[in-house]
């Protein structure tokens, strides 16, 4: 093999090296780690990695206080499943099972860090890294290694290699620090005796650090400057770090991320900075019973940005106008003159089961209200007449829309025949004995109010009757739902886009809407196994993102989860196999 193919070897080795910390934390690694009180040597690591990498992870799969019942639910649910046998490999096999590993492996804690670094002198695309291994008693691991491993020096630097092993292994205190490059061994040398800086003592670094949660298991971390090596178009707009944290919780998976970007660089995100957050009244103005919500504001502004980004691209900018043109063409509305400012506020999509108390069937809510002088209600004006003259120049004298006055302001509802057609449409192809087809297409249809300048719409009249009266009132909205009510606060914190959904509502809904009587025993068996691991779930799976005037761009995911019921269906399944 020549010396290329060996370095390309041994660059995928770190690569899958790093990562395995990740997916030990996906195998939910709870045998081990909660036997291993609340330490953090993954974290404590990072102290020796240099101040030049380019990106950083580290992986502590070992709970804090505050995760020592999830990480106990974890450990019994993966024993009672036989499925423990999974996480107790080391680190270290997972990389190469040998005589030495398999020494080693009583010795390795579930405590990891790594990093990349560009070769010196090489292509800007050839990566080294380091691996940092946690261990119990560094010198027995040592006196482990001079038996199966030789013994090499670089520049004063002792370290060893074991036959048939890429990795070169030098012994820090109780840190086993690996890698395919004896340079790399030498900076942490350098560390550990002050000459020379750890990333820790870099300020952009520890800013992204404190962007994390607190409590996350597994961070990782890239830099402007491998940023820059992967994208060089858009170097100018990279962030000086961005960051990446994944904790286990009591209730689920939260996942934190956020980079910091010079503004100055980047008007476009300084525009975004500028929008407003969501509505802080969300939850009093969506009637309650919802599946779940999708908001953002000022989603105008973010499309006049979008299109500013690509405006010293002449085909994207070519592109972008030609899709303009032929969208006005086709509803009679401008992006610029219409849209856009149509969509100045707050521009809200939810679901909601078809029938008021009853967790069945599905239908759809949108509100685009009139904050930041947004006036959706001109643009759907302007849209309906533009209708009206197609379907008159057609020969068809009967408009799209009949009206109504209703309490402060009006109401519009689709023709009976178009209205007619759309159901039979919908209905057709849905097999009844498999679904609840009543509650998936019956009284559909679309139908919108405008109340001032803001525009609510459903495809049910009698779900837009209820969204209606909440806006106008405040009253009967999520704030009263025990599904949402709770975590308003989390949900509507300043973010400028914000996503909540009840997994268990939905679960509850799935149920009474299809029956699977045509499916076999198996099928029928995994899909209620799987519904009913939603089914308690008490938090809403979230998706939050906003950005600052100081150019940081921040966003978060909660994915909650039932680990009992999910590792038993796991279990259940491996079983099988």
């Amino acid at each position: 093999m020549n010396q290329l193919a060996q370095n390309k070897t041994r660059r995928n080795k770190i690569g899958i090296t790093v990562g395995v910390g990740t997916l030990l934390l996906a195998s939910f690694a709870g045998a081990y780690v909660y036997r291993t009180l609340f330490a953090r040597p993954g974290e404590a690591a990072l102290n020796y990695v240099p101040a030049d990498a380019l990106a950083v992870i580290s992986i502590d799969l070992s709970p804090s206080p505050t995760q020592a019942l999830a990480f106990k639910q974890i450990d019994n649910a993966l024993s009672r499943n036989g499925l423990e046998r999974y996480t107790e490999n080391s680190i270290l096999d997972m990389i190469q099972k040998s005589p030495l590993n398999a020494e080693l492996a009583p010795l390795v804690k579930r405590g990891a860090a790594g990093c990349l670094d560009s070769k010196p002198g090489r292509s800007d695309k050839e990566m080294t890294g380091l691996l940092f291994i946690s261990v119990s008693d560094g010198g027995k691991a040592l006196e482990i290694i001079q038996k199966h491993a030789q013994p090499k020096f670089y520049k004063g630097l002792k370290y060893y290699v074991a036959n048939n092993q890429p990795f070169g292994i030098y012994v820090l205190d109780d840190l086993l620090v690996m890698s395919d490059d004896p340079a790399e061994l030498l900076k942490v040398k350098e560390i550990k005796d002050g000459t020379r800086k750890a990333i820790t003592s870099v300020p952009e670094f520890l800013a992204a650090r404190e962007d994390v949660a607190s409590d996350a298991n597994v961070m990782a971390f890239a830099s402007q400057a491998l940023w820059n090596i992967a994208f060089k178009d858009i170097a100018k707009t990279s962030p000086n770090w961005m960051a990446l944290g994944i904790a286990v919780r009591d209730g689920g998976i939260g996942l934190s991320m956020a980079g910091k970007t010079d503004p100055a660089n980047f008007p476009e995100l300084k525009t975004y900075a500028s929008i407003p957050p969501v509505r802080i009244d969300l939850f009093q103005v969506l009637p309650e019973g919802s599946y779940g919500m999708f908001a953002t504001s000022d989603l105008g502004t973010a499309l006049r940005m979008g299109e500013s980004s690509v405006s010293n691209n002449k085909d994207a900018k070519k592109g972008i106008q030609d899709m303009e043109d032929s969208m006005e063409k086709s509803i009679g509305l401008s992006v610029q003159n219409d849209l856009i400012p149509a969509l100045r506020g707050d521009v809200v999509a939810a679901v909601y089961p078809s029938r008021k108390g009853e967790v069945v069937g599905v239908d759809v809510l949108a509100v685009i209200d009139d904050l930041n002088g947004g006036d959706p209600s001109s643009a759907v004006q302007k849209f309906q007449a533009f209708m009206d003259k197609q379907m008159s120049k057609e020969g068809n004298e009967q408009k799209l829309f009949t009206s109504k006055s209703i309490d402060g302001g009006m109401e519009y509802r689709i023709n009976d025949k178009l209205e007619a057609d759309m159901q039979k449409g919908l209905g057709d192809g849905i097999d009844s004995s498999q679904f609840n087809k009543p509650s998936l297409v019956g009284n559909k249809t679309v139908v919108y109010a405008v109340i001032g300048k803001t525009v609510i719409a459903s495809t049910s009249q009698e779900l837009l009757d209820r969204a209606v009266n909440t806006y106008r009132s405040k009253t009967n909205g999520l704030e009263g739902d025990t599904k949402f009510a709770p975590y308003e606060k989390s949900v509507l914190d300043g973010s400028q886009s914000v996503i909540a959904f009840s997994l268990s509502r939905i679960a509850e809904g799935v149920k009474n809407t299809i029956h699977p009587t045509k499916m076999n025993q198996d099928d029928a068996k995994l899909l209620n196994s799987v519904l009913d691991a939603f089914l308690p779930l008490k938090d809403p799976f979230m998706i939050k993102a906003k950005a600052t005037p100081d150019g940081i761009g921040s966003g978060g995911v909660f994915i909650p989860m039932d680990y009992d019921k999910m590792i038993d269906l796991i279990g259940s399944q491996m079983k099988k196999k």
